[in-house]
């Protein structure tokens, strides 16, 4: 990877980054087979995900391209921040996982230029509000000099209407913190002003109900990003239309939200539904716009591309054929009937719950769930189902699946994905947890799993146990290592239905073990 300014580091002092850590994390809609996606259900062919170059501006330690580089060695990765001492602790992580294909540079996002060449997918994700009139402009012309022709950028700000009240309490809470410089002295301060106005505006009147909301808000941030995102004097919000005529000027266009299900409008009341759908192919930015007004979006995620692309906006009911599925849908009641026209109700990891009658799409829904991490084909899910029906076939079933789908792809419901993605379900004889999430595991209980997602280990002996899992090791090995360390019986914390503590699950460590085997790989952490 030969990029001319590696070494061209800034000329300005410490950044804010560099005396507050902010913790990096996975932003599941940044990532390539994602974007790919996207790009394909409106006509468009970007590069595949096993073989591409992805730029990320303002990459912070790499908590979400280094992920990407470690499922794709194939591929190459870029990330610039400002910071130096973040980029030096995302390097260290880079040498603890021996990674080859992804550089970070401590390097201005003014400072990028044709030396870096171009790339398949450039992501900016929390930079465009945060930063000087000067930089965006800079980044606009990053997105169009330094994007492949069949390029994919997501760019990613703090939007109106939600952020005229955001931007309310801020003048608030940096009016009352302008004197002060330390991290937890500001934020303290920040929540106490926000929870007095809170209490003192009055309970029924608009006034008081958005400061309780907002407080609210600002209760449940995390204390960095508080700090970073609302405490910041420059940050600023814009209009997606805003955004979009910048993009344009410089030669880009609107590809569309990175949040797919956005364009679903089957939650909007008939009038609502009928207003947006009149708007033609050529306004689908002011329509997805009209829509911010409607719900009060405070953040855009939003997909660009050149502008001498040509899009479809015309979605096709069985577009669902042509990528993976997977879902982590789930029975309710295991014990009910497939087979019959009985209800059958089925919830997903979010808690959503989806009642089913038909047979065929009830079959589906069980091969979903029971797939889950692993994504299937259309075709897979179709004879997979039949199969769960001792091969009962009729003459509508895809028809039937097809538009089923439709629905849950289009409302979020089920995922679905270009590119299959790298990851095992079950475990093999020698199992192997993924090596990025054995590495983070020894620090904290938060690992990204093979999917781009964030996940949380059950407790320290889940992450002692993830350890084991070296691909070295047989189950019998693990076994015994983990009776050395437990004892022949390993105790298991339970919940009831209601979600309260109930008994205590008594087990022997083989039997354990299995059934941590059977979890590490639902939570999509075991690689091929």
């Amino acid at each position: 990877m030969n990029i001319q300014a590696e070494h061209r580091h800034p000329s300005t002092g410490p950044t804010p980054y560099d005396e507050v850590y902010y913790p990096g994390h996975v932003y599941g809609l940044t990532h390539p087979n994602h974007l790919a996606t996207i790009a394909a259900v409106y006509g468009m062919q970007a590069a595949p995900v096993e073989r591409c170059r992805v730029l990320e501006l303002g990459c912070g330690v790499g908590g979400n391209l280094l992920p990407m580089a470690f499922q794709y060695p194939n591929s190459e990765f870029v990330g610039v921040d400002l910071s130096g001492v973040t980029i030096e602790r995302g390097q260290r992580n880079i040498a603890t996982l021996g990674l080859s294909n992804i550089k970070l540079l401590h390097c201005d996002i003014m400072n990028v230029d044709a030396s870096f060449g171009q790339f398949d997918y450039i992501i900016a994700h929390g930079v465009y509000s945060w930063v000087p009139p000067a930089v965006r402009e800079k980044m606009m012309m990053i997105f169009k000099q330094n994007l492949a022709p069949r390029g994919v950028c997501y760019v990613s700000y703090n939007a109106h209407p939600f952020s005229h009240l955001r931007d309310m309490v801020r003048d608030m809470m940096r009016y009352h913190t302008r004197r002060l410089t330390d991290m937890k002295g500001k934020v303290g301060q920040a929540r106490a002003i926000l929870k007095f106005l809170s209490d003192g505006s009055k309970a029924n009147s608009v006034h008081g109900a958005v400061m309780r909301d907002q407080y609210n808000r600002v209760l449940k941030s995390p204390d960095e990003l508080l700090f970073h995102d609302d405490l910041d004097d420059g940050a600023e919000a814009f209009l997606l239309h805003e955004v979009a005529e910048d993009a344009s000027r410089h030669g880009l266009q609107y590809l569309s939200d990175a949040d797919f299900s956005r364009r679903y409008l089957a939650g909007y009341s008939e009038e609502v539904r009928a207003t947006l759908q009149r708007f033609p192919e050529s306004e689908f930015m002011a329509r997805d716009q009209y829509q911010d007004f409607i719900d009060g979006n405070g953040f855009r995620r939003t997909l660009l591309c050149h502008d001498s692309i040509s899009l479809s906006r015309q979605i096709d009911l069985d577009f669902v054929t042509r990528f993976h599925l997977l879902s982590t849908t789930n029975p309710v009641d295991p014990g009910a009937c497939v087979i019959d026209d009985s209800a059958m109700e089925f919830e997903n990891q979010d808690g959503s719950r989806v009642t089913v009658t038909n047979p065929l799409l009830k079959a589906a829904y069980l091969c979903l769930g029971r797939a889950w991490p692993r994504a299937l084909s259309f075709g897979e899910l179709l004879d997979g189902a039949r199969a769960l029906l001792g091969g009962r076939h009729a003459d509508d079933d895809e028809k039937v699946l097809t538009e089923a789908m439709f629905i849950l792809a289009c409302s979020g419901e089920v995922s679905f994905l270009l590119s299959r993605p790298f990851l095992l379900k079950e475990a093999s004889e020698h199992p192997q947890a993924s090596l990025l999430a054995r590495r983070q595991a020894q620090t904290g209980p938060l690992v990204t799993n093979l999917l781009h997602q964030t996940v949380q280990l059950e407790d320290d002996r889940t992450r002692d146990f993830l350890q084991l899992l070296d691909g070295a090791r047989t189950i019998d090995q693990i076994t015994a290592e983990m009776t050395e360390r437990f004892g022949p019986t390993i105790q298991v914390d339970q919940k009831d239905s209601a979600g309260k503590p109930a008994d205590p699950l008594l087990l022997s460590t083989r039997e354990s073990v299995r059934r941590s085997l059977a979890m590490v790989g639902k939570l999509g952490l075991l690689v091929a």
